[in-house]
């Protein structure tokens, strides 16, 4: 099954921490910032295939124990139906407007991650033509049940008549993967280029001319790195380096 590689990113953050919480994609471990939009076109996928969504919460605080809900503000042209959500070991088959989730808030150790088994995943069947989103809101609580500091927004959207082949960050090239000071870009389009570190943080950003580029990287310190690409449009796609 095809992953379609677009994130219609509607604001970006200098960091992904959020109220003690940074949100990440468990595959690749790419940040998840406030307001980002992940966006396939198949329905009907395995467990395995890339539509269904996993992530992963990380407790970004080294004292404090965190609270997490995971809240539905929004469906379009969705009932709730035909969708899996799964959470801190509670699965759900469909999901309601305006609830949250689990009921009984999840609680993540001091500095700890949720593990595997955490996704959302379209189960609508195979040939769906009707596109459709839902908005999950991640809100952080303390131990008395009070919400804390910024929640933090991310749309899972289904759009059939997306193709790789939309969006010209499909042949984008970047190499090699394991590199020491200079990192070369072949892009048919101008791109800024945002590093991250695997704490989430903003460590870097460059900006990618049309054509054959190179980034001096000897800045940064040896560690993989995420790097997000936006287009002048806003379409964005995420590749994953180490620097030596």
């Amino acid at each position: 099954m095809k992953k379609i590689l677009l994130f219609l990113t509607l604001s970006l953050f200098t960091s992904a921490s959020y109220a003690q919480f940074d949100l990440k994609n468990y595959n690749d471990d790419s940040v998840i910032t406030d307001g980002q939009t992940i966006s396939f076109s198949e329905t009907g996928c395995g467990y395995d295939d890339d539509c269904n969504w996993k992530f992963k919460v990380t407790n970004t605080s080294a004292t404090e124990t965190l609270y997490m809900r995971i809240f539905v503000d929004n469906m379009v042209n969705s009932d709730g139906s035909n969708v899996q959500l799964c959470f801190s070991g509670v699965c759900l088959f469909s999901v309601t407007l305006g609830n949250g989730y689990p009921n009984t808030a999840a609680m993540i150790a001091p500095s700890a991650s949720t593990g595997i088994g955490n996704y959302f995943w379209n189960q609508n069947p195979i040939g769906t033509t009707t596109a459709m989103s839902w908005t999950l809101r991640f809100q952080a609580f303390d131990s008395s049940g009070f919400t804390i500091g910024t929640p933090l927004n991310v749309t899972y959207n289904f759009d059939p008549n997306l193709s790789v082949d939309d969006s010209a960050l499909s042949s984008l090239e970047v190499y090699p993967t394991n590199v020491k000071n200079e990192l070369n870009v072949n892009s048919s389009e101008n791109l800024t280029a945002d590093f991250y570190d695997l704490l989430g943080r903003n460590v870097k950003q460059a900006n990618i001319i049309s054509g054959g580029d190179t980034i001096d990287i000897s800045d940064l310190s040896a560690q993989p790195y995420i790097i997000r690409f936006t287009n002048e449009e806003g379409e964005s796609i995420t590749k994953k380096i180490v620097k030596q």
